[in-house]
């Protein structure tokens, strides 16, 4: 059975964040998605003395499709690079992977 709510709730929302958008290809000027910055470790659940930040922006798929990598995001007064573009679960949330510049 597929998926099929209106996930602008959770994208435009109260659990939103608002970015600024740098791309030569894209005309959106901002973009509001749900912004993660999860903990990672090189090791999955055991210690280890690597370990780093994931930054990602889950955005309405149909909003991202002119987006690109190397494009640039700016959150909450960070700048960040997109430089992973994955659709997520039926293809109506994209998950926009970030490096902090």
């Amino acid at each position: 059975m597929r998926f099929n709510e209106d996930l602008s709730l959770f994208t435009d929302g109260e659990f939103s964040t608002l970015s600024t958008v740098s791309s030569a290809t894209s005309s959106l000027s901002t973009l509001s998605g749900i912004f993660d910055e999860n903990y990672q470790s090189a090791f999955g659940e055991f210690p280890s003395e690597i370990e780093g930040r994931k930054y990602c922006f889950q955005v309405q798929s149909q909003l991202a499709q002119d987006l690109r990598h190397g494009d640039r995001l700016e959150i909450n007064s960070k700048t960040y690079q997109i430089v992973g573009k994955q659709p997520k679960c039926d293809g109506k949330l994209t998950e926009l992977i970030l490096k902090q510049l």
